[in-house]
């Protein structure tokens, strides 16, 4: 009888541990079969919606299906890469659409792009585990570029250029993300979102039409002699027609305001972006562990060999002091004509948005909405801040986040 119970006990047991064990992210991602293994984690999550391992699996899959849904989206239509041999290799060759890239369907992708990153962000704001952990080895995970399979590549090329790891070991090359990778990932959902939406709160269709056609091979734009060949050889790297396109969107660069609440939301994003990477160098530091970091800290040794130093994380949330006055209206950008006591008040800008005109911008005239005078963001203090970054402000900012 009692051998009876046991062997009950322990069959169930077994099929408890079954059920609770994490789908494996790593295999589904180096798959490619995206679909399939939301899936599977969506369910998983439904029967275990503690496991915040799987939690983060799903997001990262979701990242990367927006990612391929844009690219696809925009590639069906055939990106022009002008015989530059490195983008050709990139950018596989489709078939022709069934109907020309229009205005109106440009502006659907990125508002799918847009709700894409926002069920990433909602997907992984749910983690609570600080210590959830996840290794993928990222050189193998393929993205697929093109519609039905094709364009599919991986990083390995790119890892082999860099010389990260071992030669000939490339497809081992490993990250481990963890509880402050949520906070960046979640950081740089905001931040494209943030960049959709400011483009989306224009109406570009004036640019669209006489540009697109340099960008897209199928497109709708109302002037077909545009797309036709030019009646002159192209010699050399002068083009006279594609010069006086790129001179004609210059001109047409004057967006009307279309739909001014996107700004107001774009803020908001961007506002985000600077909280959560507050958040994740927060917790960046409190770690004690060295396990093939993403963003490492000081202590610790990244898994692209990056080294960051004490200095640049004190000079990073000094540039986010900064960043958060001027996002606040309580700092201005120092405007580049007149009295040097002028500032533009870049909150006002998006709460009070005005038709873009990209020359008079340049020119100074449309920022007069905005200039005031007041407290500006020292420029003292943005070159100590790129200099403690080696002049590479920029480049380790779209690391950071």
């Amino acid at each position: 009888m009692f051998r009876t119970i046991n062997l009950i006990v322990i069959l169930l047991g077994t099929a408890c541990t079954t059920l609770a064990a994490t789908p494996d992210v790593d295999q589904i991602l180096i798959s490619g079969k995206l679909d399939e293994g939301a899936a599977t984690l969506e369910a998983h999550l439904r029967t275990q919606p503690k496991d915040d391992v799987a939690r983060l699996g799903l997001g990262a899959v979701k990242f990367i299906q927006s990612v391929e849904r844009l690219s696809r989206s925009l590639l069906q239509y055939g990106i022009k890469t002008r015989g530059v041999q490195e983008l050709e290799a990139l950018i596989p060759d489709v078939p022709a659409p069934a109907e020309p890239l229009t205005y109106p369907q440009f502006r659907k992708i990125f508002q799918q792009w847009i709700d894409d990153l926002n069920q990433v962000d909602l997907t992984l704001v749910k983690i609570g585990d600080e210590n959830v952990k996840l290794t993928l080895h990222v050189a193998q995970i393929p993205l697929t570029l093109g519609p039905n399979g094709v364009g599919r590549l991986t990083l390995l090329p790119t890892l082999r250029n860099l010389r990260l790891g071992p030669p000939g070991k490339e497809a081992e090359f490993a990250i481990t993300f963890d509880r402050a990778d949520v906070d960046w990932l979640r950081g740089y959902c905001h931040l494209m979102q943030a960049i959709s939406e400011i483009g989306l709160a224009y109406d570009g269709q004036g640019v669209f039409d006489v540009f697109a056609h340099r960008v897209f091979k199928h497109v709708k734009v109302p002037h077909p002699f545009l797309q036709e060949p030019n009646r002159q050889e192209n010699r050399g790297w002068f083009d006279y027609e594609e010069i006086m396109d790129v001179i004609a969107a210059i001109h047409m660069f004057r967006l009307p305001v279309l739909e001014p609440k996107r700004m107001e939301v774009a803020l908001t994003h961007i506002e985000q972006t600077l909280s959560l990477s507050r958040q994740m160098w927060k917790r960046v530091l409190a770690e004690t562990d060295n396990d093939n970091e993403w963003i490492p800290g000081p202590k610790q040794t990244g898994a692209i060999n990056i080294r960051v130093t004490d200095e640049m994380v004190q000079q990073w949330m000094v540039a986010l002091q900064e960043m958060e006055s001027i996002l606040q209206g309580k700092k201005l950008l120092p405007f580049w004509r007149g009295k040097a006591t002028y500032g533009v008040n870049l909150r006002r800008v998006f709460l009070e948005p005005t038709p873009l005109d990209l020359v008079l911008w340049i020119q100074g005239t449309a920022a007069i909405p905005y200039l005031e005078e007041g407290d500006l963001t020292p420029s003292a203090t943005w070159r100590q801040i790129n200099q403690t970054f080696g002049g590479q402000f920029l480049g380790f900012g779209l690391w950071f986040n």
